[in-house]
């Protein structure tokens, strides 16, 4: 993660030796107190806001047997790596109708360096009562090692639920045997021959050939036993603070083509991906943000500009190129690199086309960036109301319909990563934190309400992935967020199911693309239009149920329901009741 100061824009991050030390007054600016103090910031447009309905997000995780700790490191975070977190992955991997959870962990410092066994990960078993039974030792996937993201997947299309994990260290992938158990298939399958410091993944077809393949954005070159040398550091907010992720080697993404026998095959370089530079790739998501039929690819770097990767693949091969500055999506509206940490890709303004956010560091601002179409992007950060985020650290974030009134919400974990800033108060913030809701106006903008959002959004906590779900099935969205050093929040909406109508879609592909990620639904009723588009990954190490959820408010059917297959197919259905949730299978029209 990444200190940008707003003046001066210095790459710099997370403490990489020792704690936090105080610098003598006069050496660097103080940290502003306030928002108003920010530097750059331009004021929110006055508005009032509007009503809330009664829907409340509260926190289950320990009433249903979800105590899980995710350990980072040692306490002090004094490494770079330690600041990371873990995500959760969330499907039905026993194909029992239950929604089932998967948690990654890193590990204790000393531990680590001493070469003990690692702690291993968690898989959570949904009972179907509530209650959720851990059980990943006879599923064969309770791996030691040091996990950041998690995600479920059908990546051989054999219609059930198989397990990608990023690490620190060697990739692991998990194929479902379709019995309540794994097998791990890394080391046949191709991908787990790399020893990066992996972070979030996503899979989609990025080729056109109809089976799933994955792109891995990769962090840097980290060396815990061998830090840099003292003295890397800089003055931040009047704070000394070691430097990274600049100061390190960047690692390149890797991308993998699925071959269709179970086997990838890396590609980066073929493709044109991080060939004469390498990054520092946090979070990613695909999207088709050209509406041209093929997945692009956002990735959010930090402390440099993050990368639109646009997909110009043909019959020859897989080929991308970097569109990030001309679209305008490489740095904010004031030319600055940010520190990229999640991202997510939906339609929010619902002109039918996906617009991006992507999560920053503190002291400064998490950027909405509007899809105007041909390539072409607008932050409208500040016009959408999103200039509260400024003292908070951000990281998943996620667009989901939190109240089904037809207009998406986005919802933002926060935490800071330096525990020494409590002791601080000039920083202006803390590290623990509470995180983001804001709820869509329905006019370009949003309102922040996580303070009116039930028990489960006040927490203040060290939070870093999202993902969501109806874990309860009850027509509403639910989540689950990881904290660092702590256990998950399982955020399960109430009342949401009784603020508006609601459709969810569940697609099956004619070939291994089983889920059809990657699909673009579209919805029309009564003059209004929403679009939608099946990606499970997006956010920030974390991967959600691969269902489209469409609030629709007081629409009582849907007129038309338009599924825009990644092959090339589209079926049209027509007179769709609402509050169900639907299986469409690809040329049944």
């Amino acid at each position: 993660m990444s200190n940008i100061d707003t003046r001066r824009r210095p790459f710099v991050t997370a403490v990489a030796l020792g704690a936090l030390v105080v610098i003598a007054a006069g050496c660097s600016e103080p940290a502003p107190a306030d928002l108003n103090d920010a530097p750059d910031a331009k004021a929110r447009p006055g508005r009032p806001q509007m009503s809330i309905p009664d829907v409340s997000l509260v926190d289950r995780a320990r009433d249903s047997g979800l105590t899980f700790t995710q350990v980072a490191g040692d306490k002090d975070k004094g490494h770079l790596p330690e600041t990371l977190g873990s995500g959760v992955a969330i499907a039905d991997y026993d194909r029992d109708g239950d929604l089932d959870i998967y948690l990654g962990t890193g590990q204790p410092r000393v531990d680590w360096l001493a070469g003990k066994r690692p702690l291993a990960n968690g898989l959570f078993r949904n009972k179907g009562d509530g209650s959720f039974e851990e059980v990943g030792a006879a599923a064969g996937v309770d791996l030691h090692a040091w996990t950041l993201g998690t995600y479920f997947v059908d990546y051989d299309g054999d219609d059930d639920e198989d397990l990608f994990l990023s690490n620190w260290g060697a990739n692991v992938l998990y194929r479902n045997d379709g019995d309540g158990t794994f097998t791990d298939v890394s080391v046949a399958s191709g991908i787990g021959a790399a020893q990066n410091l992996s972070a979030s993944a996503a899979f989609g077809d990025l080729d056109g050939d109809g089976d799933l393949d994955l792109w891995v954005a990769s962090y840097c070159v980290y060396d815990m036993a061998n830090p840099p040398a003292d003295g890397q550091s800089m003055i931040w907010r009047g704070i000394e603070v070691f430097m990274g992720p600049s100061g390190y080697e960047a690692q390149r993404d890797e991308v993998y083509v699925n071959n269709g026998d179970g086997t990838f095959t890396e590609v980066s370089r073929q493709a044109g991906v991080d060939v004469d530079e390498a990054y520092f790739g946090l979070g990613i998501v695909f999207s088709d943000v050209d509406l041209d039929g093929d997945l692009d690819v956002y990735v959010a770097n930090d402390s440099v500009a993050n990368g639109l990767w646009v997909n110009d693949s043909t019959a020859e091969g897989l080929r991308f190129r970097d569109a990030a500055f001309e679209s305008g999506v490489a740095t904010n509206e004031s030319a600055a690199e940010q520190a990229g940490m999640g991202v997510d890709a939906a339609d929010y303004d619902g002109d039918g086309v996906f617009d991006l956010v992507v999560t920053n560091f503190s002291h400064d601002f998490n950027t909405l960036y509007q899809n105007l179409g041909d390539l072409l992007f607008l932050d409208t950060t500040f016009e959408a109301g999103f200039s509260d985020s400024f003292a908070k650290l951000a990281w998943g974030a996620k667009w989901f319909d939190y109240d089904n009134d037809g207009a998406l919400d986005l919802v933002i974990a926060a935490g800071h990563t330096y525990p020494a800033i409590d002791d601080l108060p000039q920083v202006g913030t803390t590290y623990h934190q509470q995180n983001m809701l804001y709820r869509n106006r329905g006019d370009g903008a949003f309102d922040e309400i996580a303070g009116q959002a039930g028990d489960g959004m006040a927490l203040v906590m060290g939070s870093r992935g999202i993902a969501v779900a109806d874990i309860d099935e009850d027509g509403d969205l639910d989540m689950v967020v990881t904290n660092i050093d702590d256990m998950p929040t399982l955020l399960i909406n109430e009342g949401g199911n009784q603020a508006g109508h609601w459709l969810r879609i569940r697609l099956q592909g004619g070939d291994a693309n089983r889920a059809g990620i990657g699909a673009r639904v579209e919805l029309e009723s009564g003059g209004r239009r929403w679009v939608r588009e099946m990606n499970p990954f997006g956010s920030y190490l974390s991967g959600s149920e691969a269902v489209i959820h469409v609030g629709v408010g007081d629409v009582t059917s849907v007129e038309r329901l338009t599924v825009h297959w990644p092959s090339g197919h589209v079926d049209t259905h027509e007179a769709v009741a609402v509050d169900q949730t639907l299986t469409l299978s690809e040329g049944a029209s």
